[in-house]
């Protein structure tokens, strides 16, 4: 394997060759590649909008393509352009420890990776899929099967259906990714079919066949979900105003309850169906939200006021543009009309219940920028490597330890993960 302007270290032969930084680093780059499951699915064009090195908690401003509404008829109608942007954070930094000596160095690299490396890069790559899996849990507002129930192919195929009716392309860039426990169950529906091939090619490997037309994938990384305690008869409360945006008025909660809803937790209100996004038209199923951040009610009425994604948009929200004028919204429309007063909530999940989550992801819904890590002044040892095609970045620095005459190494990796597009994932719920 050929890592950009790092060719990978000669491993054949009996002889042993002095190991040195460069060929350890990518040795570890190599691995971290080779162990990366959900980083392979999902949108990597941000980094190009960095450059230089960076540390944790650096961020640039990304433009979203413009949308725009058809409008009917001869004369013309001039649409608002509204610039919209997302902001990409580099906040994710992990490491791993490496203690050796100078005659560790003149093992042969295949047995200083078995040693050394191969344990402590996959916990790398498990970060940094983990934390894809965990945008994905925190942001996604579409859900598709029953919670608590474990997933199986007729909540894939249902899964697929409902993404058609949301406009989520069917152009081959749509995955499955799948706990292994729910990987499982889906594995052992395929003994019975024919094809002998893709039976044994299933079970063997991490990846499970196509599922509708979507490639699906196991990953032990998928994270698991605890509901909020979600009691009490929720509603709507507009309370003088109108119930649209990303922050909602409820009450009818349980009152003074910590936790009443949790971050990643999905509701929606009666009456409130999404639309589809070209022709606006109702698409017949309950809007879906997310919650964005721990809701606690309070006192007497039991209210709350709600963070959720997407913002509620009737056709009638509007923004403020960087002169001062008011520009509609109405391109982005998700609703076919906003919550009326006291319309029901519904929570997904039973309250306290924590169940497994799976993934409907288009490669385009979250977007992953790894960057080049600013590397301390004082480092003795400091040796970067990346890899041109898959855009993995590896900084590696090193200290000695005079107690016992060993160097000590760290190899860091400084990674950002941000859902640009949460419309164009879902999840499908498993078993608690």
């Amino acid at each position: 394997m050929y890592l950009g302007s790092y060719p990978m270290p000669n491993v054949d032969g009996a002889s042993n060759t002095f190991l040195t930084d460069d060929i350890i680093l990518k040795e570890a780059l190599r691995l971290l590649e080779n162990d990366l499951v959900a980083l392979r699915l999902v949108n990597r064009a941000a980094e190009k909008q960095f450059g230089g090195k960076y540390k944790v908690g650096d961020s640039v401003s990304v433009k979203k393509p413009y949308r725009t509404k058809a409008a009917s008829g001869r004369i013309l109608q001039v649409q608002p352009m509204v610039d919209q942007s997302v902001t990409m954070t580099v906040d994710r930094q992990s490491h791993i420890a490496l203690q050796f000596t100078q005659t560790d160095r003149t093992m042969h690299i295949n047995d200083f990776s078995d040693r050394y490396l191969k344990s402590a890069v996959a916990q790398l790559a498990h970060q940094v899929d983990y934390s894809v899996l965990v945008e994905a849990k925190n942001t996604l507002f579409n859900q598709v099967g029953t919670s608590g129930n474990t997933f199986n192919d007729t909540v894939g195929i249902d899964a697929r259906a409902k993404a058609t009716k949301l406009g989520i392309p069917n152009d081959g860039m749509v995955k499955l990714l799948l706990d292994p426990l729910d990987a499982a169950g889906y594995r052992k529906g395929l003994r019975g079919l024919n094809n002998g091939e893709m039976v044994r090619n299933a079970i063997e490997r991490s990846y499970l066949g196509p599922i509708s037309n979507m490639d699906a994938f196991e990953s032990a990384q998928m994270p698991s979900h605890t509901v909020g305690v979600a009691t009490g008869t929720p509603r709507a409360h507009a309370g003088g105003g109108a119930l649209t945006g990303s922050t909602i008025s409820t009450d009818g909660w349980t009152n003074d309850t910590t936790a009443i809803l949790k971050k990643g937790d999905i509701i929606s209100f009666a009456g409130v169906y999404s639309v589809n996004p070209q022709t606006y038209e109702s698409t017949g199923m309950q809007a879906q939200f997310v919650v964005t951040a721990d809701v606690n009610s309070g006192a007497s009425t039991g209210p709350a006021s709600i963070s959720i994604s997407p913002a509620i948009n009737d056709g009638t929200l509007t923004t403020v543009d960087g002169e001062g004028n008011t520009v509609s919204l109405a391109a982005y429309q998700n609703v076919n009309a906003a919550p009326a007063d006291d319309a029901l909530i519904t929570v997904v999940g039973t309250g306290g219940t924590t169940r497994r989550e799976n993934f409907l992801l288009h490669k385009d819904a979250i977007s992953v920028a790894i960057v080049d890590i600013e590397a301390p002044e004082s480092a003795v040892v400091s040796q970067r490597a990346r890899h041109d095609a898959s855009g993995i970045s590896m900084l590696m620095t090193a200290g000695y330890n005079i107690n016992d005459f060993t160097q000590i190494y760290r190899i860091d990796i400084l990674w950002g993960v941000k859902n640009w597009y949460p419309e164009l994932g879902m999840r499908l719920h498993g078993a608690a």
